[in-house]
């Protein structure tokens, strides 16, 4: 510290941060960051260690503060072009910033990041996003280059310096740098890639778990079924809306839709002037509607906890875009199907080409996260259960069962049970038709289920279709999308898919405990 003992005086009363930050500098400089504590600084002040304490609760905190006052200091340069230069850029900056120290290397090994929030700092997160790193990969590649800047500046403080020390860290960071540019197409993008092929089945899960559970969870209130439930609670939001209107919101055709509002109206929960006009709720159905709606908010901000609301409003946008996609693909399969042109390939250039439907307005509201998700999972399914009829004459299930058999053959009874979700009666079912069909072979004792299953050359060839098919209409929904748009999609979507699991292991444990 400067000044001397003018400047002492001018802190004995009350000391500010920048007095206790400059004192806590110049003690690194003198004694090493060892020397450097509350009551070290409180010394040099002259003051009582409590008024260092008004400012900075720990040493972590006062180390923290020393530590963005020194990056502060760093002139700024402009970026580099190319995310590896900017790495380069910033292990250079950061490894003289600590070398310009005593003891820097040790102060910035307390840091998670070289350029602490409010220094100036080289952010190299949007060239890597650039070149296709997801934003938790970016993230993680620059803590790692970080972490190893700093370990070598720590190597070189603790030991006599010598001619080869630039030469070595450049070589060495070299070396770090090529291991992340060759994860980076190989193992991250591919990664990626694998996310989005499996969104849909990823997707059918994740909706089954949280079905599943509100089934549980709602059965405590009222006995009604799923598709009333979407009803009463989409009635409560949108108001009186037409029979083809809720078919189109849902993703549920007419009869289903008309069903339900049949069975509905018979127990005074929906009323309606005539067979043309607008449904509307009734007094009870309000009231059924407004109590399923407090227990939906309260489930559907159980889904989303752990989710930030950056992510919340990425994740909407992109379902709204995924969901008029999806839309679009079911309305061409489906005049496809009505001019039975059933080899036509679908032009997913055309459906671009000719415009998309109006966005859908998906509000972004944590207490609605899981309507647009069953809307999107109805349309997909829909729309793909055209088309594999459509190539290959086989049925949604029926499509899934051989892509689950053709993955890594053979396949035993209960791993196929396993990954189709579905019990073992139905599952049979479908396997005895497929190997009837000649499309799949079974290896074990005659009669039994279990035993092993592969493909036949005629199932490869038709598992083939389905992969191109189910591939083509993947690329066709997530096109055009930014990579870190996403990535923060597809993070969400895996918390809301592990919050589901939580979910319903807390309510089959309630109903066993209510039936005990």
């Amino acid at each position: 510290m400067t000044g001397g003992k003018a400047v002492l005086d001018r802190f004995a009363v009350g000391v500010d941060k920048d007095a206790i930050i400059a004192a806590a500098l110049a003690l690194q400089a003198k004694h090493g960051l060892a020397g450097c504590t509350l009551a070290a600084v409180a010394e040099r002040l002259r003051v009582d260690e409590t008024q260092v304490s008004r400012h900075f609760a720990d040493r972590a905190d006062l180390l923290t503060a020393m530590a963005r006052e020194i990056a502060r200091g760093v002139r700024a340069t402009p970026p580099a072009q190319g995310w590896r230069a900017q790495l380069v850029q910033r292990a250079s900056a950061g490894r003289q910033l600590m070398l310009s120290r005593r003891d820097g290397a040790l102060l910035f090994a307390h840091m998670p990041t070289l350029f602490p929030p409010g220094g100036t700092g080289f952010d190299c997160v949007p060239a890597l996003c650039e070149a296709g790193f997801s934003p938790a990969d970016a993230r993680a590649a620059v803590a790692l280059v970080d972490r190893f800047t700093v370990g070598f500046a720590v190597a070189e403080q603790a030991a006599p310096a010598s001619a080869e020390t630039s030469a070595s860290f450049e070589s060495q960071l070299d070396i770090v740098l090529s291991g992340l540019a060759s994860a980076r197409p190989d193992g991250l993008v591919a990664q990626r890639d694998d996310r989005l092929r499996r969104f849909q089945s990823s997707l059918w899960v994740f909706l089954r778990d949280a079905r599943e559970s509100a089934n549980i969870s709602f059965a405590r209130t009222v006995h009604i079924n799923e598709l009333d439930r979407r009803i009463l609670l989409l009635l409560q939001a949108q108001g009186d809306m037409t029979l083809a209107a809720i078919s189109l919101s849902t993703g549920v055709d007419k009869a289903q839709v008309s069903r339900a509002i049949k069975r509905m109206t018979e127990i005074s929960l929906l009323a309606r002037g005539g067979i043309r006009s607008p449904i509307r709720l009734s007094a009870s159905g309000r009231q059924l509607a407004e109590r399923l709606l407090r227990q939906a908010e309260l489930r559907n901000r159980e889904l989303t906890f752990g989710i930030t609301d950056e992510q919340i409003v990425t994740l909407f946008g992109v379902l709204d875009t995924l969901l008029t996609r999806a839309v679009a693909l079911f309305e061409k399969e489906r005049k496809l199907v009505a001019s039975n042109q059933r080899q036509e390939p679908v032009d997913f250039q055309d459906l671009v080409a000719e415009g998309l439907p109006d966005e859908n307005g998906i509000a972004v509201d944590r207490s609605r996260i899981l309507p647009p998700f069953i809307t999107l999972c109805s349309y997909m399914l829909r729309g793909g259960a055209l088309a594999h009829k459509r190539r290959t004459g086989l049925s949604n299930f029926e499509s899934w069962v051989i892509a689950e058999i053709c993955r890594n053959p053979p396949i035993s009874w209960p791993q196929l049970v396993l990954a189709l979700y579905r019990d073992q009666s139905q599952a049979g079912r479908t396997v005895n038709h497929l190997v009837e069909s000649g499309l799949v072979e079974r290896t074990g004792k005659p009669g039994r289920r279990h035993g092993f299953f592969a493909p036949t050359e005629e199932g490869r060839r038709i598992s083939d279709i389905i992969r191109d098919t189910a591939a083509r209409r993947s690329e066709f929904l997530f096109q055009g999308i930014p990579p870190p748009q996403l990535d923060s999609f597809m993070d969400a979507f895996d918390i809301l898919s592990r919050n589901a699991e939580v979910q319903l292991a807390r309510e089959k444990a309630i109903q066993e405990m209510d039936r005990d």
